[in-house]
């Protein structure tokens, strides 16, 4: 990573205090419905966040929450917990994507997307697992923020751009334009905001989960890479990006069918 990326990272702010609460509230096995949403009930940015984010048709909810408590009761504290932190990175930097062509409308709904589609599945095959991939499948792409502001910044954008336009994979092209995948950035932002080290981890491998040393760790990416691959880059779930999920899951061992069930309730959603 070059030194200059690894500068921009630095000047990223850190997560405000909710983050702190909720994080402790998270890890707290004997905490309640109650306690969660008093880590966030004083935060009126958060909870506008969290409710606007629950109400969405891709959770499938069916009523309308008007409270935390009621978000922490229908989605669980891992969504909770996801949305908080989600809503706290994405408002402490400047949301432009231009270097990849995405808007900023576009890269929100492409995390909220993977997101659904995750948890959906997950929740199906082993829902102790919601634990990372939740807030690591909304966030996974947060790296492409900073790597976006570093070219910005250095006047560098076309050198993304142009490979992206020329057909090059995401992953190449990043490697050329600053020296470093968004996976790798995403995953030392993590860790300077001393999230969990398994989470961290995971973010890192996602897109080479059999690189991953850790069995556990191994597993879990692979969820992330298969649904990186069934959303493309413009928030659209396609035939032919299916086409590589299936590619994929048939590759892992794993089963196609309940994945295809949260597929389907997602673009039903969408």
């Amino acid at each position: 990573m070059r030194i200059e990326l690894m500068e921009q990272i630095e000047h990223v702010p850190m997560l405000p205090e909710t983050v702190q609460k909720v994080e402790a509230v998270f890890n707290d096995s004997n905490a309640t419905v109650s306690d969660m949403a008093n880590a966030i009930k004083d935060d009126p940015i958060i909870t506008a966040y969290i409710l606007k984010t629950a109400n969405s048709p891709l959770y499938g909810l069916s009523r309308t929450v008007n409270d935390i408590a009621t978000a922490v009761s229908l989605l669980g504290r891992e969504a909770v917990r996801t949305f908080t932190i989600a809503s706290a990175a994405n408002s402490c930097m400047e949301l432009d994507l231009s270097p990849y062509g995405m808007s900023k409308d576009t890269y929100l709904a492409r995390s909220q997307l993977q997101n659904a589609l995750v948890s959906r599945w997950v929740s199906k095959v082993d829902r102790s697992l919601l634990a990372h991939l939740s807030l690591a499948s909304f966030l996974l792409e947060l790296g492409k923020v900073v790597i976006s502001r570093y070219l910005i910044e250095s006047n560098q954008s076309a050198l993304l751009s142009s490979n992206l336009e020329k057909g090059i994979s995401i992953k190449q092209a990043e490697i050329v334009a600053c020296g470093s995948k968004s996976e790798d950035v995403t995953a030392t932002l993590f860790f300077r905001w001393n999230f969990d080290p398994d989470l961290v981890h995971l973010i890192r491998f996602a897109n080479e989960p059999e690189d991953a040393s850790d069995p556990e760790t191994q597993e879990m990416a692979k969820f992330l890479k298969v649904a990186k691959e069934a959303i493309s880059l413009d928030g659209k779930i396609t035939d032919d990006t299916l086409k590589n999920a299936h590619e994929l899951i048939e590759e892992y061992g794993m089963n196609q069918n309940l994945f295809d069930e949260a597929v389907e309730k997602v673009l039903a959603a969408a």
